[in-house]
């Protein structure tokens, strides 16, 4: 048995030396051309889990091969890609399998001697996807197909970019084999249940977008567009770049656009429109080198590319597409890609020992020998049976030559595979499945050519600590470009970023050929459209006029506050008139600096109002002979509530919908204009409700105003609120629009906001204060001395003092209808007096018709307005005939009189209604 055990781990030794095929000088894929023709002339007899068994006829042995197999992308659409990085990636991988089929640990320590303990021999060949994940998925199912076909059976899938990786792993780990990416990045792939079997070499999405968020904000860049492929890849990375930047980076404001594979010209079009649209200067693409060049072309049609102020930076999907890259000198993409970037893991840096000894191993390899093994290891047909010309990339300068992204990671990724295969056989284990061999893998840690390698133990992600992040510049190189007429691209290693900082090695060179980050928004235009500095004058001059007339009419009026003409308008209301125009003047003074919308006209209203309305209650009362008393806080009741509801109303506005500023801003929020004013995205339903309060209130006003306007007062205050009143909507009706129609230009808007505060609070001042200051002044002239004051007796005999409340002289309805029963009572006097006059007559002709008779003598009382006649009779002749005659005469006279005084009675009453009349109109005191 131990015989049997010695003689399969020497097996495959033995038939090396049997079969060892003649060595090139400096021919280094020795053991790989051989293990090439033992597998040509002999077809595996089975399997042992994901282990191929083949029995080698020449020594009657069986020798146990681990499979690899690699899906790259070599054709695109019917034409080669030329793409040397995937040439570069199966170099290494034939390296790599060299390393552990031989031992040799010049390289990886770890694997030294690992022949002499291992009995798996590693063997590879290559598939193309043509830029189809369905060819692909065909490649993976044809290969897990091959049980007991006579064919190699894939131990594990070595597959290149999200976009092939993920329909395949599905695949792939249903079907038991593990599949390892160097560079598949897609956060995604971290489903277990979805990719139960899917490892990588090269951190993820989540891990890439850390250095990108660091590098931007290092830069200063607030803004990014990101173009994304419409695939699982590009979302994926879309998805974790964003979730990034919410977590680190919340000031970067991030827009996307995706594009869709193999995009026609019209949705190019559209796509890059979209982009420009957006107005950023730094582009990061998530796309992949199939569509780079006609996305770069659009680009520069559009704007956004090689103007020296845009500048792109793509992720690791487009690998090493213009690594030595020729374009004529001048073309739209020479012009574009300059200055470009690349942000990727990298397989290490130079000073790294593994990556600076696998990189001289890959250059051992440019050798006619070792590059025809290679070329044994390529697909040879594409589109229907197109044969591939692989010298293209052979004869190349930079091939097996530059570091590249994927060769450190692929080459890392076989030496992971075959030191977790080796274990699993040196632990006594005579096969192992794919779980087992992706168990292995996930705890296998060593020191490679990309760096530290450490896996994540639960998904197989390289953990990104472990990894080194390169930016590449690309830039023209100027020492390898012969014809002047062409230019050739290089990558330069600009920043290293690792543990959590970058380190600039070279200085980036931005697409306008500086090492200057350019702003990431394009210049701001501003409209410097300050009011003028001699508007913003009249304005101040408006302002202090209103104030100081404001003040001064305050100050008159605290003063005067005993004096009957300023008591009588209430010293309270004079002061919040005065107030308001100070509040609503002082709008002047941010109106100079930052357009705000400070109203006062409404509390003016209000106290204009309020005095209509104390005016009207007066004469309301007086109509109906009752003499009544209006307090500060009868009329202030309406005042208060139009303030409440005003206050409220502003209250729920700013605590659902509070103002913000509004000056015109840009795509970027960035201010357009220099003088703006604060608006809410609900405000007109706000402004609604005030208007139709203060509105009303003025509206109300004005009716109050109206009403009052006839009514004559000592002061004529009633005229005068009602041209205030009037004047303010006048102006308002004419200034507004202005405004409006003005809006463009700070100027002419300020200067009509200015006039229309300046007459609005003037109209007021001086129609409310300067009638009662004439009046105070006529005053004063008639009584020099102001030592005493007018009563008047009221209709109770009470005296009332002048100093209390407004004195009313007149009223309108009530005064007609007074002044025509007084012309009613005059006329029926006239003609009591014309009666009186008639029976005065009669009474003389009684008097002379009775001297006739006899001797009368009559004595009339002196006392005034009398009629009343005493007489006395001297009777001559018949006593008898002229007493009975005189009886007669007697009674005609009594009678005679009776008539004239009723008429002189009913005068008199009438006489003393008048006189109560015109006491009431104050007549008695004219």
């Amino acid at each position: 048995m131990l015989f049997g055990m010695a003689l399969q781990f020497l097996a495959p030794s033995v038939l090396y030396l049997l079969l060892k095929p003649s060595v090139a000088v400096g021919q280094t894929l020795n053991y790989q051309k051989y293990l090439s023709r033992i597998l040509d002339d002999n077809a595996p007899n089975s399997t042992a889990g994901n282990i191929n068994i083949v029995n080698v006829d020449l020594i009657d042995e069986y020798i146990e091969v681990a499979y690899l197999p690699t899906i790259m992308t070599f054709t695109c659409y019917g034409r080669p890609t030329n793409n040397i990085g995937y040439y570069d990636g199966v170099a290494s991988v034939a390296l790599a399998m060299e390393h552990l089929n031989t031992g040799n640990g010049s390289i990886i320590p770890e694997i030294s001697g690992l022949n002499e303990t291992c009995p798996l021999r590693f063997t590879t060949e290559s598939f193309d996807t043509e830029c189809s994940q369905l060819t692909a998925i065909n490649h993976v199912t044809s290969l897990t197909d091959r049980s007991m076909t006579g064919q190699l059976y894939p131990t594990a899938i070595l597959t290149t970019s999200s976009r092939v990786s993920m329909p395949t792993s599905i695949i792939s780990s249903l079907r038991g084999v593990p599949q390892v990416s160097p560079d598949a990045t897609s956060s995604d792939l971290d489903n277990k249940d979805q990719y139960k079997l899917f490892g990588r070499t090269v951190p993820n999405d989540d891990g890439t977008s850390i250095p990108l968020l660091a590098k931007l904000n290092l830069l200063g860049i607030n803004h990014l567009a990101v173009l994304y492929i419409d695939d699982s890849y590009g979302n994926a990375f879309m998805e974790g770049l964003i979730l990034a930047a919410q977590q680190n980076a919340p000031e970067l404001r991030i827009k996307t656009v995706n594009i869709r594979m193999n995009p026609d010209k019209e949705i190019l079009r559209d796509v890059v429109r979209r982009l420009a649209d957006i107005q950023y200067t730094y582009f990061f693409g998530i796309i992949y080198y199939t569509t780079i060049e006609d996305i770069m072309t659009e680009a520069y049609d559009q704007g956004i590319a090689g103007t020296g102020k845009h500048n792109w930076i793509f992720s690791d999907s487009i690998g090493s597409f213009l690594e030595g890259r020729q374009f004529e000198a001048g073309s739209k993409l020479a012009l574009a890609f300059q200055g470009t970037g690349i942000l990727r893991a990298a397989g290490g840096i130079s000073g790294m020992a593994t990556f600076d000894k696998f990189y001289k191993s890959m250059e051992q390899m440019k050798n006619d020998a070792d590059i025809s093994q290679i070329e044994s290891l390529l697909p040879n047909d594409y589109d229907d049976g197109k044969v591939m010309n692989h010298s293209v990339i052979f004869q190349d300068q930079s091939f097996l030559s530059s570091p590249r992204f994927i060769p450190p990671f692929i080459f890392d990724a076989v030496i992971a595979l075959g030191i977790a295969s080796c274990r699993l056989r040196s632990e006594g284990t005579a096969s192992f499945t794919g779980d087992d061999l992706f168990e292995a893998f996930k705890n296998t840690t060593f020191e490679g050519a990309s760096g530290s390698v450490v896996l994540d133990p639960i998904t197989g992600t390289r953990v990104p600590s472990s990894a080194v992040f390169l930016l590449k510049n690309f830039v023209y190189d100027k020492d390898a470009t012969i014809n002047p007429d062409t230019v050739q691209f290089k990558s330069v290693d600009s920043d290293v970023f690792a543990l959590g900082e970058w380190d600039s090695h070279v200085s980036y060179t931005y697409n306008d050929g500086t090492s200057n980050a350019p702003p990431d928004l394009p210049p701001l235009v501003t409209d410097d459209s300050y009011p003028s500095t001699a508007t913003k004058a009249i304005g101040m001059v408006f302002f202090a006029i209103i104030f100081v007339l404001s003040i001064g009419f305050g100050s008159w009026t605290y003063i005067n506050r005993n004096k009957r003409i300023v008591r009588s308008s209430q010293p309270m209301f004079l002061y919040i008139i005065s107030a308001g125009t100070i509040i609503m003047g002082s709008s002047l003074i941010p109106l100079s600096i930052d357009p705000s919308v400070t109203d006062q006209t409404g509390s003016d209203t209000a106290c204009i109002f309020t005095k209509t309305y104390r005016v009207n209650q007066i004469v309301k009362y007086s109509a109906k002979f009752k003499r009544v008393k209006i307090t500060a806080t009868d009329v202030m009741k309406p005042m208060v509530a139009l303030l409440f509801l005003n206050i409220v109303t502003l209250a729920v506005w700013t605590a659902i919908d509070p103002l913000g500023k509004n000056v015109g801003i840009d795509p970027h929020d960035r201010d357009l204009e220099t003088y703006g004013s604060c608006t809410s995205d609900h405000s007109f339903a706000f402004l609604g409700v005030l208007s139709v309060i203060n509105a009303g209130s003025l509206l109300v006003a004005l009716q109050q105003a109206w009403q009052a306007r006839k009514i004559t007062t000592d002061l004529q205050e009633s005229s005068y609120i009602f041209m205030a009143m009037a004047l303010i909507v006048l102006v308002s009706g004419i200034g507004v629009p202005v405004m409006i129609i003005s809006e463009g230009n700070s100027t002419v808007s300020y200067f009509v906001s200015a006039c229309l505060i300046f007459v609005v609070c003037g109209s007021i001042l001086i129609l409310i204060y300067v009638p009662k200051l004439l009046a105070l002044n006529e005053r004063r002239q008639r009584q020099p001395n102001n030592t005493f004051s007018r009563s008047r007796q009221t209709p109770d005999n009470s005296t009332q003092s002048d100093e209390a409340g407004i004195m009313i002289l007149s009223f309108p309805d009530e005064q007609k209808e007074l002044e025509s029963k007084v012309k009613k009572l005059t006329e029926e006097v006239t003609e009591l007096k014309k009666e009186n006059n008639e029976k005065t007559s009669q009474i003389d002709e009684m008097k002379k018709l009775l001297a006739d008779i006899g001797e009368i003598e009559f004595e009339e009382e002196k006392e005034p307005g009398d009629i009343k006649k005493c007489f006395q009779l001297e009777l001559d002749g018949d006593p008898i005939k002229l007493e009975s005659k005189m009886k007669k005469l007697s009674r005609d006279l009594e009678t005679m009189e009776a008539q004239v005084v009723v008429p002189i009675k009913e005068n008199e009453e009438k006489a003393i209604e008048i006189k109560q009349m015109n006491h009431l109109l104050g007549c008695d005191e004219i």
